[in-house]
Parts: structure tokens; C-alpha cells; sequence
């Protein structure tokens, strides 16, 4: 067992022990509380009772004597006659505190006293007297009677004369500690170390199995899980092994994501690297060329230099680094300019783009990043469309749930139903386009600029043939108001 067991258990052990000494000396004190308020009766009921205690333990013996105490108890009365043997236990066992019988000896001792009898029957000692407490005494003053229930502490008495006992050499500090219940706090000791042991388990070993988990995952095995050994408990401590593991996947698929990535990065800078190097070589074989190679790596730069630009743009998106403004501006104009440029870009496939101007949208967000997002989806549409086909951009405020959605719509053979969450993460691109020169990162610029912003991204196909990507904000990025 770890050192979390050790100190779970101790705790446990040492608070549930504490508890049950604490319990323990508190009835014991309570006892001897009672004990010091009772006093020894010597009134004449009381001679009587102990005179025919004393004859039927004569002549009917112990158990004899027995039965004709456990009338009276049932009878509740209010003087209460004691007969302890010398083995210091009561014909009842009923508990007596040393303090009343240290009284009842010493009154034994009064050669007047009758009250009090020590008496042999068949070489036993028994020592016979009747106690009623003070608060007793006091109801008899004003007229009242009560019945009152005595539990008192008990000592062993040897063999011994008339009216001579050993327990009144014994201080009432070392009866006191001697009547302790000593089976009781045996039995606290073992259950307390039971259940502390128990309730420690329960709580260290699903700890230790996130321990080991953690060590795993921290040497590089993601593929490990902690739920599955947490058994049928339901608790804080198996939502932390269900987050454990919700951890552990969400890691290894970000560093197979991360290791994905730098395939495609390296794979998409080395064919421009290679097409500028076999540029090189051309223009030194062939001077006359040089001017086509210079263009040719002119182009694989630019390519170079844009692939590194919008990768810096993903990783600032997907580390938090971005920071989005809140600048009001005209989002219908904004959306006029993209289809203006896109027209003429489009024209090369004799794709029209068609915009729906029926609102005038304010719009408050990062104006250069809403523009970007919306202009990669309608380049990717222009890029993956047919020729001598139409793209719509339609703009549409739902009133009813509040929010803005842009969507661009190609009639292009959209993709497979299990690519449509894939075309957003960078470097993927659907089958039916795989043929398109591209890096596939727009899209994904696209999704982190919305998302940004508060809204989310949703491709769909359209039936029967067609495709389209939706761009929703909430209703606190814009205001809109019908044209006139």
C-alpha cells in the first residue's frame, strides 16, 4: 500500500478511536456521576428487603435469590436491592459503581447497621444492600415517588469474612479504571481499524490507478484508460477517471493531428522546393529559358510564402493567440465586394456568382477576418463548381432563435456523407476534389475565424446534386433592418 493509504487510514483510525474513547469515558463518567448522587438506604423497608434476601438466599439458594430480585425489578420499585458475590458480579449483572459499594462496605461495618448483610451460602460471599439515589430522597421530602434506572460500575470481590471486602482498599480512581469496558474498546479498536482500512482502500486505490495512468501517459502511452478500473462506482473520483480518459484521447488525437500536419507541411513545401530546384537546373543547362525559370520560381515562391502564411494564421487561431476586435461595419457591402471579385476570377469557368442583397446587415467583429472566412468558402465553391454554373451567397437573419447565417451554395458533386466534418480540419480534402490544386487549409481558417467569433460552421449536400457551407452567428454580432 502507498503512503495515501497509510494516512487515509490512520486518520480514520485514529478519529473513529478517539470517538469511541471519548463515548466510553463519557458513560463512565456519567455513571459514576449517578453513583455519587445514590446513596445506601436504611430505613426500615429497606431491612425487610434485605432480610428476605437474605432468607431466601439461605434457603432457596442463588437462584432463588434470582427470581425473587427480578420480581421486584419488574415491579419497579423504588429502593433497589443489590447482591454481588465474590466474583464481583451482580445476581442481575447489573452494572455497580465501586464508589456505592466502598459505601455499602463501610456501612457494613457499623456494628448498628442491620440494613447491610454479608451472609455464606455454600462457601460463597455475597454482599446484600439497598440504594436509592438523591433524587429519590428528595421526592419522599415533598410527598412524591419515582422510579429511577441505575447503571453502575461492577468489581470483583474475593472470598472474605463478614462485612470484610478488598474493594475498600482500592482507591475509586483504580475502580474507575478497572470497570472500564474493556470488550467495548476492544471492539471500537478492530472495527475502527476494519472500516478505516476499508474506507482508506476504497479511496487510495482508484488514486494509485490515476497515478500509474498519469506515468503511462507521461512516457507516451495515450492509450491508456482509467474508467474501465474504476468498477460500479459513481463518485468524483470515476468522473476524474472518465475526464482522465477524455484527456488522454483528446491528446492523441491532437499529436496525431500535429503529426499529420507536419506530413502535409513537409510533403506541400517539398514539391514547390523540387519544381524551383528543377528550375535551376534548366536555366543552367538552357540560358536562353532563364527568364521562364525565373517565373516558374517566382510562382512556387508566392506559393511557398502564402502556404506559410495561412499556416501561422492556423496555429495563432488553434493557440488562443487571436485576439477579435469589436468593429462595426457594413456586412452586406462586405459580401457585395467578395461576389464583385469572385465574379471575375469565376468568369474563367463561366461561373456566375449571385448574391442576395435584401438586407442591410451592421455586423460587430474583426472585419479582414469575417472577410477572409466568407471569401475562402466562396473561392473554395468557385474552385470545386462546374463550369457554366451558378453560386449563390445568401444572407438570412432568423428572428425566431436569433441568428445570422450566410450560406454559399455550389452546384458542384459534393462529398461523401462521413467527409463532411473532415473538409475542415487542414490539409483534407473530400475525394471528388482531389485532383484540385489546394492545401486544404482554407476551409479550416474559416471554421476557426466563426468559431472565434461565436458562431459555427456547417457543410451539408444538397439533393439532388449541389453543396453547401453555412456560416451562423449569434444574434450579438449583428443588427439588420430591411432595405427600403
Amino acid at each position: 500500500m502507498g503512503r495515501l493509504f497509510w494516512k487515509f487510514f490512520l486518520f480514520l483510525f485514529i478519529a473513529q478511536l478517539t470517538t469511541a474513547l471519548a463515548v466510553g469515558a463519557f458513560i463512565q463518567l456519567n455513571a459514576n456521576d449517578k453513583a455519587r448522587r445514590e446513596r445506601i438506604d436504611l430505613s426500615p423497608v429497606s431491612q425487610s428487603l434485605v432480610d428476605a434476601a437474605q432468607s431466601t438466599l439461605q434457603f432457596g439458594g442463588a437462584d432463588g435469590l434470582r427470581q425473587l430480585l427480578q420480581r421486584w425489578e419488574s415491579q419497579h420499585l423504588k429502593h433497589h436491592v443489590y447482591v454481588v458475590d465474590s466474583n464481583g458480579q451482580d445476581l442481575l449483572n447489573r452494572t455497580i459503581s465501586p464508589d456505592l459499594i466502598i459505601k455499602a462496605t463501610k456501612t457494613a461495618k457499623m456494628a448498628t447497621n442491620t440494613s447491610i448483610a454479608s451472609v455464606n451460602s455454600d462457601g460463597e460471599a455475597y454482599l446484600i444492600f439497598v440504594a436509592t439515589s438523591q433524587a429519590d430522597k428528595k421526592s419522599k421530602k415533598h410527598g412524591h415517588s419515582s422510579s429511577h434506572q441505575h447503571k453502575l460500575a461492577s468489581h470483583a470481590f474475593k472470598h472474605a469474612s463478614k462485612y470484610d471486602f478488598p474493594l475498600t482498599r482500592l482507591h475509586p480512581l483504580l475502580g474507575t479504571i478497572k470497570s472500564f469496558p474493556l470488550k467495548v474498546l476492544l471492539i471500537a479498536f478492530f472495527a475502527s481499524a476494519l472500516f478505516a482500512a476499508m474506507l482508506a482502500w476504497y479511496f487510495s486505490k482508484p488514486i494509485q490507478s490515476l497515478r500509474l495512468a498519469f506515468k503511462q501517459a507521461a512516457e507516451g502511452d495515450l492509450n491508456v484508460t482509467v474508467a474501465d478500473k474504476m468498477g460500479s462506482r459513481h463518485d468524483a473520483l470515476s468522473d476524474l477517471g472518465q475526464h482522465f480518459d477524455y484527456m488522454a484521447k483528446r491528446l492523441s488525437t491532437l499529436m496525431q493531428g500535429q503529426s499529420r500536419l507536419l506530413h502535409h507541411v513537409s510533403h506541400e513545401l517539398r514539391s514547390p522546393l523540387a519544381r524551383m530546384q528543377m528550375a535551376l537546373g534548366l536555366a543552367v543547362q538552357n540560358p536562353g529559358k532563364i527568364n521562364d525559370a525565373l517565373n516558374r520560381i517566382e510562382l512556387e515562391a508566392g506559393r511557398m510564402d502564402k502556404l506559410i502564411g495561412e499556416l501561422l494564421e492556423l496555429s495563432r487561431f488553434e493557440s488562443g493567440m487571436v485576439e477579435i476586435s469589436d468593429e462595426h461595419f457594413s456586412l452586406s457591402d462586405m459580401i457585395k465586394m467578395i461576389v464583385e471579385d469572385a465574379n471575375f476570377e469565376a468568369s474563367k469557368k463561366q461561373i456566375q456568382i449571385v448574391s442576395d442583397a435584401g438586407l442591410s446587415i451592421e455586423f460587430k467583429g474583426q472585419p479582414d477576418l469575417i472577410h477572409r472566412a466568407i471569401e475562402n468558402v466562396v473561392r473554395n465553391a468557385i474552385k470545386y463548381g462546374p463550369q457554366q454554373s451558378i453560386v449563390n451567397v445568401v444572407c438570412q437573419v432568423n428572428e425566431k432563435h436569433q441568428f445570422l447565417t450566410i450560406e454559399i451554395r455550389d452546384q458542384g458533386p459534393g462529398v461523401l456523407a462521413g467527409e463532411l466534418e473532415d473538409i475542415f480540419k487542414p490539409f483534407v480534402r473530400a475525394q471528388s476534389g482531389s485532383q484540385v490544386v489546394g492545401h486544404g487549409i482554407g476551409l479550416a481558417i474559416t471554421k476557426q475565424v466563426v468559431q472565434a467569433h461565436g458562431g459555427q460552421v456547417i457543410a451539408r449536400n444538397i439533393q439532388p446534386i449541389g453543396f453547401s457551407v453555412s456560416l451562423t452567428f449569434p444574434s450579438s454580432r449583428y443588427l439588420s433592418s430591411p432595405d427600403t
